[in-house]
């Protein structure tokens, strides 16, 4: 379905025309996270794009684009039920076509600095056992799922997810997640997922 390369207002036209709960582009810090389709599984590949909305009623501004995953990895999708670590109910599926206003604040994932989940993202349950994120499931509002966004490894660039993610949203380059902290300077993250689109 193409490279998952777009532009500025491509996204952003995107968002505004198909994102559930959108109301409009308010002053802040948006992650437009885009969801591949169909899914490689366990591979980093979508895309998160980070703007900036620098007034209310403003088209934001693009600062920076990086490689990751808003899948759960395959260990995760079918070891739910065994692995104590992860939850029985099944792989936590953030949904796409999507946007939450300041869903995340910052703070830390596994002791080191990330944006944790800090309002109801709306999500699914994947409890079929194969190597496949799916939003088949009734979606749930029910509680903060700590789907985070955060890094992968701390050292390298990571090609292989397994359970780097179990709903957030993580990035594969540490690099690219050091100037995404940068570039956030602690304020509040508005989470937008986007299904992969054809322009």
């Amino acid at each position: 379905m193409g490279t998952m390369v777009y532009t500025d207002d491509q996204l952003i036209d995107r968002a505004q025309a198909k994102a559930a709960g959108f109301t409009g582009w308010k002053k802040g810090l948006y992650l437009i996270a885009v969801r591949s389709n169909p899914e490689i599984p366990d591979a980093f590949d979508d895309k998160a794009y980070l703007f900036d909305c620098m007034n209310d009623g403003e088209r934001p501004v693009f600062l920076m684009v990086a490689s990751c995953t808003t899948h759960p990895g395959v260990d995760v999708l079918k070891n739910f039920k065994t692995n104590s670590k992860y939850n029985k109910n099944g792989a936590a599926v953030l949904k796409s076509d999507c946007i939450i206003y300041e869903s995340h604040k910052y703070g830390t994932h596994t002791h080191y600095s990330a944006y944790r989940q800090a309002k109801i993202f709306p999500y699914f349950r994947d409890t079929d056992g194969d190597n496949f994120a799916e939003e088949n499931a009734p979606e749930k509002n029910d509680e903060i799922i700590l789907a985070n966004v955060h890094r992968a490894s701390p050292t390298k660039t990571s090609t292989y997810n397994k359970n780097w993610s179990a709903g957030c949203v993580v990035m594969n380059d540490p690099l690219k997640f050091k100037a995404f902290l940068a570039l956030m300077d602690k304020r509040p993250l508005s989470l937008c997922i986007l299904k992969q689109f054809v322009v």
